[in-house]
């Protein structure tokens, strides 16, 4: 048989990485992790304010984990380029990268020039608000399960000093963990030391004053640029359908 030939269209599409289904979170508000309770189980969710989901502005909307795909901008890599990459001290460290070296990063902030408005990122934060303080006799534990992406991943506040919660540099152990209460909201640094696709897996745990102890787990997708556009896309699939007519 004689072999097929492989267009340059064809190899180009072979060698762009799969594109998910899931809409692609890009700007604006959101409870990336969001905590509510249903029926006697956690139910995880993300809980779009005023975020832009597939280029269309979403007021108020709630989708599955796995609806979503939080897009982490080639911005937020470029501000590290201009100042400077991580900054020095081993209290930096669980980044996972050497100082000087630049990554990406979600905010902790919506203003100032590191903030999420300014860079065009989500906003991404952390959310109980659905959660009744006088149904729980715990706070609510959020661990990190698994990560499976091209680099390490890492969840930080900063201010005089970064104080780290959950990071794959050292390995991951019961000590990756945020604790948050019932009826509350928090944003963090979400730092990525490489492009690619991230699946990150965490577990939920707290204690129901009625129902006792209870958990759940659920896997937050994120991109991370540089990452093939629409246009470019687009455009490979006009030239393959153009040389097929051919």
């Amino acid at each position: 048989m004689k072999p097929f030939p492989l267009t340059p269209s064809i190899g180009l599409l072979i060698l762009l990485p799969s594109i998910s289904s899931a809409a692609l979170y890009t700007s604006g508000h959101a409870d990336l992790i969001g905590i509510g309770y249903e029926d006697g189980s956690f139910e995880p969710h993300i809980h779009a304010e005023g975020a832009t989901i597939d280029g269309a502005f979403v007021d108020e909307g709630e989708y599955a984990p796995n609806e979503i795909t939080t897009v982490v901008p080639q911005s937020s890599f470029d501000f590290w380029t201009a100042n400077g990459g991580r900054p020095a001290g081993s209290a930096w460290d669980p980044i996972g990268i050497a100082a000087g070296e630049a990554f990406w990063f979600l905010s902790q902030s919506n203003s100032g020039p590191a903030g999420s408005a300014s860079l065009g990122a989500p906003f991404a934060g952390i959310g109980t608000e659905e959660l009744n303080p006088s149904d729980w006799a715990t706070d609510i534990t959020i661990s990190l399960d698994s990560v499976v992406g091209p680099g390490d991943f890492s969840m930080y506040l900063d201010g005089f000093a970064p104080s780290f919660f959950m990071s794959t540099a050292d390995g991951i152990d019961g000590s990756d963990l945020i604790v948050i209460a019932p009826d509350s909201h928090e944003h963090f640094n979400w730092a990525f030391t490489a492009p690619g696709t991230y699946d990150v897996s965490v577990s939920f745990a707290g204690t129901h004053q009625v129902d006792g102890p209870k958990s759940a787990s659920a896997t937050f997708q994120f991109q991370v640029v540089p990452e093939p556009s629409v246009a470019l896309l687009g455009a490979l699939g006009s030239l393959a359908l153009l040389r097929r007519r051919r």
